[in-house]
This record gives structure tokens, sequence and C-alpha cells, in this order.
């Protein structure tokens, strides 16, 4: 259907242009896909349908199960824009199926399954959560329960690991920025506290601890990208005219085999879904990092390595460390995101060890900890590594070397 619409270009299209296609080739009601899922925007004095990242994933890959977890996204965000004669609330349409997310499938930290079946939708509906025209609740909430089905929704956790997630993200920042909310002069870090304000982990069933590790560099890359002057596409040079006298070419029918590929959804030539797989990947990798750190500094009771001493940071007793590569992961370094590459460390000793001030003596396998600093307390401690961790020594040895140590 959006194929349809755009066919194969990034540029709006005109609602009534978008409401005809949609009309001759869906079974349903037209205005559906034009309030519910797509964006509207008033371009002059007339009503077009613009692209955002649910357009740009039609148009640049195959239908699939990804794509219809995007689409609801879109409705559960329940932000399209505005048209010519709408009615003020219909630029947000389904606040109802945003705050059945947020309130009744949300807990806090996960989406209950539970709660996803059409008894349940329809007694949240009856409960005063919307307004109802001729339809009957159970219409409403078996339709709700049916696009929950068909988009793979129900039982989802932790979706910031998956390849999705990063497009319902853009997606958001999309609509969200073509309503005003935010703009490219901010910071990732403000956009990043916007996202969290809106509920967004709750609206795509995000892990909470580890969403925003995850959102931060997808956010990053929707900044360096322009948000969403990415969607514009470059005029192309109009083909000049041909010369007077010149006989025009004639046009030769198409094989059969060539017609049906010309049928086919036409692809843009750029539409940047390399870049949120780009910045996908990098949330993973915050994500995995995150994970991995947590698990060393539990592992050794927020303990540093250097100095054995497990800062304590509030009247209860609450401790903390930070976790280091031990080899740095980023450029020129390239040490490896790997549990065998990490240990924990004060906040000083954590700073001491990155700029060589204190280091690890491989010693043969029996490692001690040295001070290049007048801290010498600790200076020969045997560094404590439990055997469950796997700490690589050749890590250390690196180090060492490094600062001239060894």
């Amino acid at each position: 259907m959006i194929n349809a619409v755009f066919d194969g270009s990034l540029k709006p299209v005109p609602r009534d242009t978008a409401r005809e296609i949609i009309g001759k080739i869906a079974n349903g009601d037209p205005l559906v896909p034009l309030n519910f899922f797509l964006y509207n925007r008033v371009i002059g004095s007339e009503s077009y349908i613009v692209p955002d990242q649910l357009v740009l994933e039609a148009l640049a890959r195959d239908h699939d199960e990804s794509f219809d977890r995007l689409a609801m996204c879109a409705m559960n965000f329940s932000r399209v824009g505005v048209w010519d004669k709408a009615r003020s609330y219909q630029s947000h349409p389904a606040p109802w199926a945003r705050r059945f997310a947020v309130e009744e499938i949300w807990d806090g930290t996960r989406w209950d399954r539970s709660q996803i079946t059409s008894d349940k939708i329809e007694h949240f509906f009856e409960g005063g959560a919307m307004i109802y025209g001729s339809d009957a609740p159970r219409k409403f909430a078996t339709n709700l329960h049916y696009l929950y089905q068909q988009s793979s929704l129900i039982g989802l956790t932790s979706s910031e690991r998956e390849d999705w997630w990063a497009s319902a993200l853009f997606l958001f920042l999309d609509r969200c920025m073509m309503d005003g909310e935010i703009n490219t002069k901010m910071s990732a870090d403000d956009i990043l506290a916007f996202v969290i304000s809106e509920e967004f982990w709750a609206l795509t069933a995000a892990n909470p601890s580890l969403a925003p590790y995850a959102a931060k560099p997808i956010i990053e890359e929707y900044l360096d990208l322009g948000g969403i002057a990415r969607l514009e596409e470059e005029e192309k040079p109009e083909t000049p005219p041909a010369k007077a006298g010149t006989p025009p070419k004639p046009k030769v029918p198409l094989a059969p085999a060539a017609r049906q590929a010309a049928a086919k959804r036409k692809k843009p030539n750029d539409l940047h879904l390399t870049a949120v797989q780009r910045a996908y990947a990098q949330a993973q990798r915050q994500v995995r990092n995150r994970q991995h750190a947590e698990w060393v500094k539990n592992l050794y009771e927020n303990r540093c390595a250097i100095c054995g001493a497990a800062l304590t940071v509030d009247p209860r007793g609450k401790t903390y460390s930070e976790a280091g590569h031990v080899k740095p992961v980023g450029e020129p370094f390239n040490g490896p995101d790997h549990l065998a590459n990490i240990l924990p460390f004060c906040p000083n000793h954590h700073k001491a060890f990155d700029r060589g001030g204190v280091w690890i003596d491989p010693n043969g396998g029996s490692p001690l900890v040295r001070s290049a600093t007048n801290e010498t307390h600790f200076d020969k401690r045997k560094l404590v590594l439990l055997s469950e961790h796997g700490f690589n020594l050749g890590y250390a040895e690196w180090h060492a070397h490094y600062f001239a140590h060894l």
C-alpha cells in the first residue's frame, strides 16, 4: 500500500491522491491507514502524506515481521500530524492504544502478556479509556488484539536488542520532530530525556535498565543524519529537450518478464537504511558493554582490582565501582568487548589505570598490582581474580608494555 502511494519516491503525496490509490487496492476504509498510521501535513494550502521512517522501510525492504511491529508502533505513538479540515484530536488518533500499552500491558520493566486479550482490552475501554461512536467497545478490542497478534508483539520483551527497535526510535523521533516537540539543535542527552518522559520504553517493550544505553547512539546517529532532513530527495537535473527535427524514439513493447519486473516495487536510490542498521549495531554494543560491566562489578562486589576497596556511597552501605577495559576497545587500540578484558576499579584507580599510573604485572601467572605513583600502600599486592571471571592476563601484559612498565 505504502509502495503504491509513494511509488519509490520520498516526496510528499497529496492526501486525496493517496486516498484514491489506497481505495483502489485495499479492501477496507482507506482512511484507516491515512488517519492512524501515516503522517499528514498541510503544505501551502494542500494536505499531504509525508515520508518518515515507516515509509522509508516500506520502500527499501521486503515486508516482514519487523515492518509489522514498526507499523503497530506507529499507531501506539498516536502522532499523525494534521490535514485540512481535521479535528484537533485527530492529530493523536489512538490515545486509547497508547494508554493501553502504558497503563495495562507495561508493568514498569516489561510487557505483561496476560493483559493482551480481547476481554482485557474491552474491559479497559469500558472503564472510560475511549469514547465510542457507532461501534461497540468489543469491536475495538478485538481489532486491537488482532493487530497485536499480527505484529507478533504479544510476549515481546527486551526489544532494544532487536533491529526493528532502532527503526521504531527513528520513527518516533521523526513524528516528534515534525510535531515540533524536538529539533536537531537539541543534544542527544536532551532528546534521550524527552524519549524517556514520553514512555518510549513502555510503548515498545524495552528493558528500562538497558534501553537508555541502546537509545543514546541511535539518537546520535539520527542527529548526525540531520533528523527528518535525511528524507529529503535531491532534485534531479531535468532532461534537456530534444533538438528540433529529432524524431521521437519509438516505444518498444516490453517482454512479459520485463513487464513483471517493471511492476515490482521501485527502490529509491539512497534510503539510509544502512545508517539505521549502523546505529542499531552501535546500540547493541552499548547494551552488551553495560551487561558485561554489571556482571564483572557484581562478581567482585564492587571491590577495586587495584586497592581492593569497595567504595561506600550512601548511609545504607551501598557500594560503587566502575568497570574498565584493560585494553581499550576504541580506535586505535581495538581491544575486545569481552569479559576477559574487563576489571572493576574505584573511580580514582580507574583514572590512574587509564593513564598508566597503576598497572598489573603478570608475574609469570601470579599477577601483582603495581604503582608508579607516590601511592604505594597497595604496591605488589596480589591481584584477586575469580575463576568464573576468566580474565585474560594477556591484556594486562599489553597494558604494562604500552606504558613501558615492562
